[in-house]
């Protein structure tokens, strides 16, 4: 039985409910204009829905009818400021049908206007989308979902996140032995929103229990569920393969849409996933970072997918951090084999410079590649990929992983290859070389190897530092301050907040 709500939901927030896009709201904009939710965007009273629920009905309907006769449907999952706005456009142009925003803290989205505006950039474009939230007060998801009613599609509670600080945030998979708390969040969202919602889960040791948990779920209002085929134990080194029978069981379980997640990286996995799960749609996160043209079933060097998500990045403004994170990835083997240019992805922060970084990694690599041999090998490769799509051949960790290191392919930890098959016989990796260059100065120096990696640490980030000091910014146009990057009107932030306090404007920077 789901909790009764707290009434004090009804009594949230008092103010009419405005959530302005940029100047003028989203209508009439261009499909590529990115835009945020602005800092004065308000809440008003939070109104059960009529007795009749027929709106909850249609909520519940809304995922099942979109998912309707379509066939081979993916999913761009939530990734930590990796499934930025950019990223889940560069995905839509190559398979992806719905994405799913980096995951947001409830919490510091209602209550901290800036964290509200930087955390999510929107497109009307980038449709369907899903919001997902983490928290752990109904009130506070509540609030959270009201505020991006009008920009998305559906909203999502994250109950699978694994890592450490989901635990020490009471948030993620370290919420699902609250089954109760959970179900409250999502009835009020049932209730009190005008969205579905929907809930990322990992299955949990007993099979009993996970069916269990995923009809509480339901009744309590999940509109579609995403079902993560491992457990919450099951991460970093022990990752381990993703049971799809365990998913299958939920999909037997329950009567609303049920999305597949796990087990995604070669050609297709899509397909083989849904015929053994029978789910409506399949998300993958890891294989889309180091193949972003997984969906589409292509294999392609590293440096031309990296190229092409830099163009996305440019047209959709997104972050340093974001860019840094899909170049380590989408070139991470080749990073591997060209030491210092991976040292520069580390401190980079313009975009122009990463342009230059891949522009190089494809010098380089057009002068390894460049022969019969090469050529020869790349052939052998997209047979052998060609061979695992369509089921004549198992994947093989090992087999794929003597690959060449210029294309795009799956990444592999040393507990699913060995060592030899990432480096030469008797090589070290790259982790090992680094821990031995950390040795050397920690023994130089009288440091422990912790104390010797936190000073590289402190030194990579000084770095950083001064390569951000050297960026010349434009004027402002009111005063000889240097100008905000993102400020449309080129004001330096103090003169950009006052104009727009002034006219009403709402700068998009």
């Amino acid at each position: 039985m789901v909790p009764k709500i707290n009434e004090d939901l009804e009594n949230t927030q008092q103010e009419e409910v405005h959530v302005d896009i940029g100047n003028g709201g989203a209508e009439g904009r261009e499909t590529d204009d990115v835009f945020r939710i602005p800092k004065t965007s308000t809440l008003g009273p939070a109104i059960r829905n009529t007795p009749e629920q027929f709106q909850i009905a249609a909520k519940r309907a809304f995922w099942r009818n979109y998912l309707a006769g379509k066939e081979n449907v993916k999913v761009v999952a939530p990734m930590v400021d990796q499934s930025e706005l950019a990223f889940r456009m560069f995905m839509r142009k190559h398979g992806a049908h719905i994405t799913v925003t980096p995951m947001i803290h409830a919490h510091l989205f209602v209550n901290d206007p800036t964290y509200r505006r930087n955390s999510l950039a929107l497109c009307e474009a980038d449709r369907p989308l899903i919001v997902q939230f983490c928290a752990n007060k109904p009130e506070t998801f509540l609030a959270a979902c009201r505020l991006v009613e009008g920009v998305c599609d559906g909203v999502d509670l994250n109950l699978g996140c694994p890592q450490m600080v989901a635990k020490k945030g009471r948030y993620g998979a370290y919420l699902q032995d609250e089954v109760d708390l959970i179900c409250s969040m999502v009835a009020a969202v049932r209730d009190f929103c005008a969205v579905p919602v929907s809930c990322k889960i990992r299955i949990r040791d007993c099979p009993q229990e996970t069916i269990q948990y995923a009809r509480r779920l339901v009744d309590a209002g999940a509109t579609m569920l995403t079902v993560h085929g491992r457990t919450r134990e099951m991460k970093g080194a022990d990752t381990g393969l993703a049971d799809w029978s365990r998913i299958r069981e939920v999909v037997e379980a329950v009567d609303v849409p049920v999305v597949a997640n796990g087990n995604i990286q070669m050609p297709g996995d899509v397909e083989r996933c849904l015929a053994a799960t029978r789910a409506a749609a399949v998300m993958s996160a890891e294989g889309l970072l180091y193949n972003p043209l997984l969906f589409a079933n292509k294999i392609e060097e590293s440096w031309v997918v990296a190229k092409e998500y830099l163009e996305f990045a440019r047209r959709y403004q997104a972050g340093t951090s974001a860019i840094r994170a899909h170049i380590f990835r989408i070139c991470h083997h080749s990073l591997l084999e060209f030491a210092d240019l991976r040292m520069r992805v580390s401190t980079e922060h313009r975009l122009e410079d990463y342009e230059s970084i891949v522009e190089e990694i494809r010098l380089r690599t057009r002068a390894i590649a460049d022969n019969e041999d090469s050529r020869q090998r790349v052939a052998l490769a997209k047979e052998l990929f060609e061979r695992i799509r369509i089921g004549a051949e198992k994947m093989d960790p090992i087999e794929v992983s003597r690959t060449p290191h210029w294309i795009c392919k799956p990444y592999f930890r040393l507990s699913e290859v060995a060592r030899e098959t990432i480096v030469g016989e008797g090589e070290k990796t790259y982790k090992e070389r680094r821990k031995e260059q950390l040795q050397k100065i920690a023994d130089e120096m009288g440091l422990s190897l912790k104390q010797a990696r936190k000073r590289e640490r402190r030194k990579l980030n000084g770095q950083r530092t001064i390569i951000s000091k050297r960026m010349k910014f434009p004027p402002c146009t009111r005063c000889t301050q240097p100008a905000g990057q993102g400020c449309a009107y080129v004001f330096c932030k103090k003169c950009c907040r006052w104009t727009c306090k002034q006219k009403g404007w709402d700068c998009n920077g």
